[in-house]
């Protein structure tokens, strides 16, 4: 539910990733194994994935090293991998990769026949767009970039179920349709009248300047480094109207498209909606999340061809697919799985991330540097170099920063 106004809304399905439950699917199997069951990750499996956390082993070294096996720190292993050539070491401390993505199964047992069913649960985000269909997002760009774009079938949806007010007697139902002008005639008429109507086609046109760069330029053009605008150069005209924008709202939150100065929002009940949407984008009100995914959403929910994605097997088969293209080929990149990262090394003079020691005592070497998917605040724990905190930012500011949870992928 949200905490808006607006308390009415419980989300049974979301555009991008939002956390309001478990989704559960069923895959009939007989399984010998515990409640835990992954056929790739098991304590029992072959992988070498399974239940290593390396304790008693050598040190390692690797090209890269990456603290966490979210979605954020497997994209970019996969890449270094498959496109790069990179030996890749993926630390995570749970016993699943996927971070606030992953999925876990249950084994439940039939009392009357014996047959043992494997439940596979979504603990994050359970639908996404732009995986289907072009324009792709950026986690379909990466899954093709590594050669397994076609590895996931994705389900396609038209609309998602609303239900205002649940278990009161002024309980109401409603159907939220992607697609031109649906939304607009149906539920937003009904619900918001002619001001919101109008408010929206307004607000759809104004945000749609940040719309066409993020459609047109896909994320793998994005590069860092002094050759960073070659790539995108292709894309000089898009690239111009966002730099017209400035940074401030090509990277800001929605704020100046809700209450000014872009433009504001008057009418109640779009607002509650908007807030609502952005709820299920990242946790958190519409004025606190990314501009850009919000334009992006509006864009994409009402545009021809519209359409909401769910991977067939959950997220998970997601997740498995971007961990085989971490470890695909023979380069020797590894997820490692109950491998927690007690701190991020430095070289003295706090101008160089040289690896990793981890809880167990493990040290990793990373001769090219070390990328962290952990959350921000985690990383001023995770230094402990005074010049590399200093150096970052003056990382001390972080510890007293809100820690917002948010799930955008």
């Amino acid at each position: 539910n949200t905490s808006s106004p607006l308390t009415a809304f419980s989300l049974s399905h979301s555009p991008i990733g939002h956390r309001p439950g478990a989704t559960a699917f069923l895959r009939a199997i007989t399984a010998d194994d515990d409640g835990d069951y992954n056929e790739l990750y098991d304590n029992d499996g072959s992988s070498n994935l399974a239940g290593d956390n390396g304790s008693g082993s050598s040190d390692d070294e690797v090209d890269i090293a990456i603290v966490g096996a979210g979605i954020g720190g497997l994209c970019a292993g996969a890449i270094l991998n498959t496109l790069y050539g990179k030996k890749v070491g993926i630390y995570e401390s749970h016993y699943l990769p996927g971070g606030c993505a992953h999925a876990f199964d249950r084994v439940g047992k039939n009392a009357q026949t014996g047959e043992r069913t494997v439940f596979t649960f979504d603990s994050g985000p359970t639908i996404v767009l732009g995986c289907s269909a072009k324009p792709y997002n950026p986690l379909r760009q990466v899954l093709n970039a590594i050669g397994r774009g076609d590895e996931v079938q994705w389900l396609r949806y038209d609309g998602w179920g609303m239900i205002e007010h649940p278990c009161e007697e002024k309980e109401l139902r409603w159907k939220v349709e992607l697609g031109p002008d649906v939304f607009e005639q149906g539920p937003l008429a009904e619900f918001g009248g002619t001001e919101a109507q109008r408010e929206f086609r307004e607000l759809q046109d104004i945000t749609i300047e940040l719309v066409s760069g993020a459609v047109a330029i896909p994320a793998m053009a994005m590069r860092a480094g002094p050759a960073a605008l070659i790539p995108l150069l292709r894309y000089f005209k898009e690239l111009v109207g966002l730099i017209k924008l400035g940074p401030d709202l090509t990277t800001g939150t929605f704020a100046p498209y809700m209450d000014g100065p872009r433009f504001v929002v008057k009418n109640q009940w779009l607002r509650d909606w908007l807030d609502a949407l952005a709820f299920s984008l990242s946790g958190l009100p519409a004025t606190r999340t990314s501009a850009a995914a919000m334009a992006y959403v509006i864009y994409d929910m009402h545009r021809s061809g519209a359409a909401l994605d769910y991977p067939r097997g959950g997220l998970g088969s997601v997740i498995d697919s971007l961990v085989k293209g971490v470890e695909q080929g023979n380069k020797g990149s590894k997820v490692n799985l109950r491998s927690h990262v007690d701190s991020i090394d430095t070289s003295d003079d706090g101008t160089r991330f040289v690896g990793l020691t981890l809880k167990n005592g493990k040290t990793v070497k990373a001769k090219e540097g070390v990328i962290c998917n952990a959350p921000v605040w985690s990383i001023v724990d995770l230094i402990s170099n005074p010049e590399t905190k200093r150096a970052l930012n003056d990382m001390m500011v972080p510890r007293e920063v809100e820690n917002r949870q948010s799930w955008i992928i």
